[in-house]
């Protein structure tokens, strides 16, 4: 399975099933790459879900279509990370995406979310899924985000640099189990969609 991106899924290789990827982002960009992932998943007839925030679910109606979108006080509440677990073993969808750790860390301690990542990616794990997981780093320390890290088999780290007037982007594979490391390449997005640039240094 692949993203949505020139050039760098010969980077990263194709992501097989049982895997997690663990997308380091600024903003919204980690949930753009994301859908572009699970965009292609539905293309090659996967069965895809969601697990979004209230506002992103039209947001990921539009964009992937008529797949399983699960969202908090509905399927789960976001105050009982048990409903969380539970929901998610009733998804019998096999690709999919959890956007919502960032929301879950505000609420409960970095220890009792990471709990919640490692039985879900168990869960995963188990069907020979694929999980994509987002995560501000910008919003956690580098503790806590080791401690995510620890847990997926695959890290996409994406940059943000102002200089001056110009927001520069970059994005890496930090981590493959097939591969080692990358640099930083420039990430180009316009209305054409995500593309990479040059080796950064």
């Amino acid at each position: 399975m692949r993203f949505e991106i020139s050039k760098f899924d010969e980077l990263l290789g194709g992501v097989e099933g049982g895997r997690v990827v663990l997308i380091e982002s600024v903003g919204d960009l980690g949930l753009r790459i994301a859908l572009g992932f699970l965009k292609n998943a539905v293309a090659e007839g996967r069965r895809v879900f969601a697990v979004v925030s209230k506002r992103l679910r039209e947001d990921v109606g539009k964009c992937l279509g008529n797949v399983r979108v699960l969202v908090p006080d509905e399927e789960f509440t976001l105050h009982e990370l048990f409903t969380v677990s539970l929901a998610m073993k009733r998804v019998e969808e096999n690709v999919g995406l959890v956007d919502i750790l960032q929301p879950l860390l505000i609420i409960h301690s970095p220890e009792k979310v990471y709990q919640l990542f490692q039985d879900i990616c168990e869960m995963v794990r188990e069907r020979k899924g694929i999980l994509l997981a987002t995560i501000d780093k910008k919003l956690v320390d580098g503790k806590v985000l080791a401690m995510f890290e620890s847990e997926a088999d695959y890290v996409i780290e994406i940059e943000e640099v102002v200089e001056g007037l110009r927001i520069r982007r970059g994005i890496r594979v930090k981590r493959n189990p097939k591969k080692p490391p990358t640099k930083f390449y420039e990430l180009l997005v316009d209305e054409n969609g995500m593309r990479l640039g040059e080796r950064i240094d």
